[in-house]
């Protein structure tokens, strides 16, 4: 995932990150459109060019461009002297990081490449999922250098202004929780993480605390609403399952497992709500070491004509899903499941949003030792 764009306590809830703006540098026509399409697939904003003399126009008309991937050879250049100028030449408020490719790597190329600069190294063929990995990674160290070279220019430390944003937002949720407008199980939560984020000093680390400052701002933002979102007919199916292939492929060790016998559901929700708590809750099992290799899903209705409810169940867990409980058969559990994962701000966050939606998030631990999750939302009639 990319660097994250400010959100205050009164704007709306994010649930993607920015784009990340990527320039493709290849001879090779057909590979440099068909990888540029592939990260358009994905949500990057990509631009292809075939030599270096284009790609030097195009930075020099744009100052969005945050990773260019280069080919080792270019025709009549190395792409190794672009990497190399770009690393020597460019204004650090203007960072540009460079992932470099190959279909031919030798040792004396990877060793040059990282003399240049280079964020990454990757050998043809390669998956998509490796080279996005790798522009997630370059784009945040972009940012960051130009966040750094930004605050130095106005005489301020790197990270003063988010340390800022932090004081203010963890007095904030102090006085929720002293209030009882938040659960008081946050407060330990927020002591282990605060001293963490505010240790973070210097460019490599401003991308963690700036996280974790959004994080903590769409959390306190989540407990000052009191209405659900704009309500739009949803079936969940096909949403939930674009959002954990979205998930999956930013994990590039998960195999993801969907139930083929998802029923139609249709539901009146907020659509970018419910992708958030989706997204919050798979990322939420995924976090654990020893749960990154399968992500499942199942859906499931219950109740009455007149009182029904879509129950919606993840796991995740190392082995394959066999035995697994039904999405309607998950027991109720307490946040404490997904506090050990170490992420249980996320859990109170997604529970808060599927609470706002007139529903509920629970977790418990199956039978064969795995977390799950049960996302349940009221079906209701679609007209």
């Amino acid at each position: 995932m990319g660097a994250l764009t400010a959100v205050s306590p009164t704007a709306a809830v994010q649930s993607d990150p920015p784009q990340r703006h990527v320039l493709v540098v290849d001879d090779e026509v057909e590979l440099a459109d068909q990888l540029a399409q592939g990260l358009r697939i994905l949500g990057f904003a990509v631009a292809s060019v075939y030599s270096a003399t284009e790609a030097r126009r195009q930075l020099a008309a744009r100052g969005d461009i945050e990773v260019v991937i280069t080919d080792v050879r270019l025709a009549g250049e190395e792409g190794l002297e672009l990497a190399e100028e770009i690393s020597r030449e460019t204004d650090e408020r203007r960072a540009i990081e460079v992932v470099v490719i190959s279909g031919n790597a030798s040792t004396e190329d990877a060793a040059r490449a990282e003399r240049a600069g280079a964020s990454d190294f990757l050998t043809k063929p390669f998956r998509l999922h490796e080279i996005a990995k790798a522009v997630d990674v370059a784009a945040a160290r972009a940012r960051a250098r130009r966040m750094q070279a930004h605050s130095l220019s106005n005489g301020a430390q790197p990270s003063a202004s988010l340390l800022a944003r932090l004081e203010t937002t963890n007095a904030a949720l102090a006085a929720k929780i002293a209030s009882g407008a938040m659960p008081p199980e946050i407060a330990p939560c927020l002591a282990e993480i605060l001293p963490r984020l505010k240790a973070a000093s210097g460019f490599q680390d401003l991308h963690e605390l700036e996280a974790g400052v959004l994080r903590l701002e769409e959390l306190l933002h989540a407990f000052t609403l009191e209405a659900p979102g704009t309500q739009t007919a949803l079936d969940l199916a096909p949403l939930a399952t674009g959002v954990l292939n979205r998930v999956a492929q930013a994990h590039p060790a998960c195999a993801l497992r969907i139930d083929q016998t998802l029923p139609e559901v249709a539901i009146l929700a907020d659509r970018e709500r419910v992708a958030r708590i989706l997204e919050l809750s798979a990322g939420l099992l995924l976090a654990h070491p020893s749960h990154n290799t399968t992500l499942g899903m199942g859906l499931s209705t219950d109740g009455s004509t007149d009182a029904k409810w879509a129950r919606l169940g993840l796991w995740a867990g190392p082995d394959a899903m066999a035995n697994e409980p039904s999405a309607g058969l998950m027991m109720d559990g307490k946040p404490g499941a997904i506090a050990e994962c170490g992420a249980a701000l996320g859990f109170f966050l997604a529970q808060r949003l599927a609470k706002l939606e007139r529903g509920a998030l629970s977790t418990t631990v199956t039978s064969s030792g795995r977390v799950a999750l049960q996302l349940s939302l009221p079906v209701r009639p679609v007209k």
